[in-house]
């Protein structure tokens, strides 16, 4: 068993280095320190050189200049596929997203080569048509702006969303076309990003700048694959009120890391709004290759709900509130007593860093090296060496995961593992302990989205430990985040100490529907991603000991038993809106 523990370990990279609107130092730093990297340092090196050489190649023509004329078609596209309405768009009945119709994209957008035109009639009519030789080799390449590279294991998914956010539009440009912004923002769905070269731009502006970039994209389950890909990033003010911002994939000038994975024409028009917010149009339209992913799995994929446009436009607005809080939301404890502004902006940063660490640790990227658990093909084990890096406590710590399908809507699953109430029902830690909120900060509308303060005492009505705890929801996922506090690190918190300072391993729960829901819908599953971090040893080694294997096993079995009981319970009983009883 211990050879399954063996492997060489590295610190994963998720905190990017600050936002528009704060200061660099108000995050945590990046968790850059490699440990035990042999093998590691091989690969990573292999791809510093390999995006190094693609920086050089960028600049050379006929490449920069294919580059810079995909980049301006691609604004054209974006500007017309954005405002366009139907037959282009089909809208969902359940909710404000919209799906992209391939047929009339097809013939609205480029001069498509003629055996592409029968197989769309072939779609329209169901009838045979007279399609063409497929043995004749084409000697020319078509001239056209959509270059269809379906295959039978393809899928092309295409989907448009529209929010108001609180923030003027160059913001907005300003967080996408800095490559550390991005990554900051978007830390729920980006593992990896990088710049490799700007073809146009001048210093100061982002009108018609020129990005060539490189990603990696994922969901916050590690028994779900990343996608992967280089990409033109290209910004534009279109008129005085509104921005282009548009992504599509370079492989015909650049070597696709994957073969799954391909942007056309996607991103967002961002107009300024009279009462200082932004309409955002966000378009997601993209080719992917999914035939790889577990079919346990395989219904996300065949939704929007993996890495459609509401899942971009949910965390941009999700950043919208998170400054908001920072700056506007009164936190109340117990008997009404108003934490100071230096206090909740502590924890609010505390909780930030707590959420970014916990959805980084929650990719399946090839920083993480998680291994499977021989006693389930579906847990997840990662072991993390840390001597230096600040806000983690020193020695060796292990990550344990793993994913279910529950036959109930993830509103009620969340509203579940949030609640005060319900939390003795699958902790095992807490079964004998009263647990309490005792002061929290909402985050945006929903009562749902908060910050909180929990503790937990025992029968003799004593302080065993504190929880800091942060609950999110969308329609497109759920997050349910904790880690523990002692008593010190609340009351130093409180009166506004460095939260880069406190030592904390995330813990908890992200679920994500298996389509996207409208309010009050309670007919989808849900996947709970279930994760726990613990340290393991104060001094650093690469593997665990086979009784500490067994103990991870029992306790995620354990929890894994009791939310299924609970979800049974609970849907026998139908006393799901009953919340506040859980």
């Amino acid at each position: 068993m211990l050879s399954l523990f063996s492997q060489n370990n590295i610190l994963q990279n998720n905190n990017g280095c600050g936002s528009w609107a704060l200061t660099s130092e108000q995050f945590a730093d990046a968790n850059d320190t490699i440990l035990d990297t042999s093998s590691k340092e091989v690969f990573m090196s292999i791809d510093r050189a390999s995006d190094l050489l693609l920086g050089f190649s960028i600049y050379t023509d006929p490449i920069k200049s294919g580059i810079i004329e995909q980049a301006f078609f691609a604004m054209d596209e974006l500007s017309k596929i954005g405002i366009a309405g139907q037959p282009l768009w089909q809208r969902e009945t359940n909710n404000g997203c919209e799906i992209l119709n391939n047929i009339e994209y097809l013939r609205q957008f480029g001069e498509v080569d003629t055996t592409l035109r029968e197989i769309v009639k072939l779609m329209e009519v169901g009838e045979s048509q007279n399609l063409p030789s497929f043995d004749t080799h084409q000697t020319q390449l078509p001239t056209s702006t959509v270059t269809p590279t379906v295959t039978p294991q393809t899928q092309t998914e295409g989907s448009r969303d529209i929010a108001y956010i609180n923030m003027a539009p160059i913001c907005i440009v300003e967080l996408l076309m800095d490559v550390n912004q991005w990554s900051e923002v978007f830390y729920n769905i980006v593992s990896k990003a990088a710049i490799l070269g700007t073809l146009l731009g001048v210093e100061g502006s982002y009108d018609n700048k020129l990005h060539v970039m490189s990603t990696e994209l994922h969901l916050p389950a590690p028994v779900l694959l990343t996608r992967e890909c280089y990409f033109g990033r290209y910004s534009k003010q279109l008129s005085y009120s509104t921005w282009g911002v548009v992504d599509v994939s370079l492989e015909k000038f650049l070597p696709s890391p994957t073969s799954n994975f391909l942007k056309r024409p996607s991103g967002c028009l961002i107009t300024g709004m009279p009462n200082g917010y932004s309409k955002v149009i966000w378009v997601e339209h993209v080719e992917a290759e999914d035939s790889h992913v577990d079919q346990y799995f395989r219904s996300l994929f065949t939704s929007t709900v993996a890495f459609g446009a509401t899942r971009w436009i949910n965390s941009l607005v999700r950043y919208g509130e998170w400054l908001q809080s920072l700056f506007a939301t009164p936190l109340v404890a117990d008997e009404g007593v108003v934490i100071a502004q230096t206090g909740r902006t502590s924890l609010l940063k505390l909780a930030d860093r707590m959420m970014k660490t916990f959805c980084g640790n929650m990719s399946s990227t090839a920083d993480n090296p998680w291994t499977q658990m021989a006693y389930s093909p579906y847990v997840r084990i990662m072991v993390k060496n840390n001597m230096e890096e600040a806000g983690t406590p020193p020695g060796t710590s292990v990550v344990f995961t793993t994913s279910v399908w529950l036959d109930v809507s993830p509103n009620r699953l969340f509203n579940f593992l949030r609640h005060e109430n319900s939390r003795t029902k699958w902790d095992s830690l807490s079964r004998r302990h009263t647990i309490r909120e005792f002061a929290s900060m909402l985050k945006g509308q929903n009562p749902g989205n908060r910050v909180s303060l929990m503790r937990a005492n025992n029968s003799e009505g004593k302080l065993v430990i504190c929880f800091l705890q942060e609950s999110y929801t969308d329609s497109t996922g759920s997050y349910v985040v904790y880690a523990p506090l002692d008593k010190p690190a609340v009351a130093a918190l409180i009166h506004g100490s460095n939260p880069d300072k406190v030592m904390i391993l995330p813990s908890g729960f992200s679920i994500l529907p298996e389509r996207l829901q409208g309010d009050e819908d309670r007919s989808t599953r849900s996947l709970l991603t279930i994760a726990f971090h613990i340290v393991e040893s104060c001094t650093t080694r690469p593997y665990i000991a086979p009784e500490s294997v067994e103990t991870i096993y029992k306790v995620i079995s354990d929890t894994v038993t009791s939310i299924t009981d609970s979800v049974l319970y609970h849907n026998h009983r139908n006393n799901w809106m009953d919340d506040a009883n859980f």
